[in-house]
């Protein structure tokens, strides 16, 4: 199994950077658990292809954002990697993009589980995934509890004391950091529980001083990024100098065929527009380069090798 790897990397909490108003969430749960609709209730809109179907109907983790009192929230969507038959290279695949979409590293895991039914095949599901993510993501984890709806009006508590003794062994290894959603609500429903589970969220970086999630993995996958980072960085740099030097050279010929010095001024203050425009336009690249190397297949790739060569290791 591809996740076998995942087991042994060192963990920390990574310090947010004060500049940084992201809020980080990765939906990890079995398939059908309710992930892509509990995505799209935070989101306010569908983002996340959601149905109910006994098959993965998310195949690849996508990401999707929002804003949450002037901060941005990004929602990362998994899929079922370890309930369906999915070859172990699809499934490193898959982790590499959650790591590449969530660097530096989550806030918050939001392990969604169904309202119901917690046959052994869901428990052995969920110790897999608390498996991979190891003991210390414990105190950066929520249960997220799925189709309130189907309680019918029952408290939720209620439910909870006649629940399977996994669940309430569950509540209790989260310290009742746990909401519940109906991903059917609209309206106040809808945004109460939003809010709900956002100021839950808000209240896990703070008891973890304002640091996200993060192992040995995620430390490798940011310094990878950082690297292309100032490759682009770079190459902005210097596409800035060589259309700055091009419109000095094309100016100064224009300038020196004119006779009249007025002209000739007005010649100097259109360089100057284009030089300075032009130095803005770079600036801004260099400024947004983060964005512009995450949106490249080529991250994906490099990261994916370095793992590759990780997991190799494991495995022998």
């Amino acid at each position: 199994m591809a996740a076998q790897y995942l087991r042994e990397p060192r963990t920390s909490h990574g310090l947010a950077n004060s500049g940084d108003s992201q809020l980080r969430l990765v939906l990890v749960g079995k398939t059908g658990a309710g992930k892509s609709a509990t995505g799209n209730s935070i989101l306010r809109e569908k983002v996340f292809p959601s149905s109910f179907s006994a098959v993965s109907i998310t195949k690849h983790c996508k990401k999707g954002s929002t804003t949450w009192k002037g901060r941005e929230v990004v929602i990362v969507d998994t899929p079922g990697l370890f309930d369906t038959e999915v070859p172990d290279s699809e499934t490193l695949k898959e982790i590499t993009r959650c790591m590449v979409l969530t660097s530096p590293g989550p806030h918050a895991l939001l392990l969604v589980i169904p309202v119901g039914r917690y046959t052994l095949e869901d428990q052995k599901a969920t110790e897999k995934i608390l498996t991979m993510f190891g003991e210390r993501a414990r105190e950066h984890m929520i249960l997220l509890f799925t189709r309130k709806d189907d309680l019918e009006g029952m408290d939720f508590h209620d439910y909870l004391k006649q629940a399977p003794t996994a669940i309430q062994e569950l509540i209790r290894k989260f310290r009742d950091r746990y909401c519940v959603f109906n991903n059917k609500a609209t309206g106040a429903e809808q945004e109460n529980q939003r809010e709900q589970l956002l100021a839950l969220v808000q209240d896990v970086v703070d008891k973890c001083n304002g640091r996200y999630y993060t192992n040995s993995l995620y430390q490798k996958t940011e310094e990878e990024i950082q690297k292309q980072i100032q490759v682009l960085q770079e190459y902005y740099r210097r596409e800035l100098e060589r259309a700055k030097a091009q419109i000095k050279q094309e100016f100064k010929e224009e300038i020196r065929k004119l006779k009249d010095e007025l002209e000739q001024q007005k010649q100097k203050v259109e360089m100057e527009r284009q030089l300075a425009e032009t130095e803005a336009h770079w600036v801004s690249k260099q400024q947004t380069a983060r964005d512009d190397v995450l949106n490249q297949n080529t991250i994906l790739e490099i990261i994916l090798n370095v793992f590759r060569a990780i997991y190799s290791l494991f495995k022998d």
